[in-house]
């Protein structure tokens, strides 16, 4: 993984930890886990093939 790939993934898990500390409402944070675990998801080799 090379670190403009690097750079992506943690802009994109900043933007969905921001959403889950600050907003608050219960769908909008089930929402940023939600999108964070695909994000997580598609880097993790035996997840990604599944996906």
């Amino acid at each position: 993984m090379t670190s403009s790939q690097m750079t992506k993934i943690a802009v994109a898990l900043g933007a969905c930890f921001a959403v889950y500390k600050f907003v608050g409402h219960p769908a909008a944070k089930a929402m940023a886990l939600g999108v964070a675990g695909v994000i997580v998801g598609r880097q993790t080799p035996y997840v990604k093939d599944a996906l």
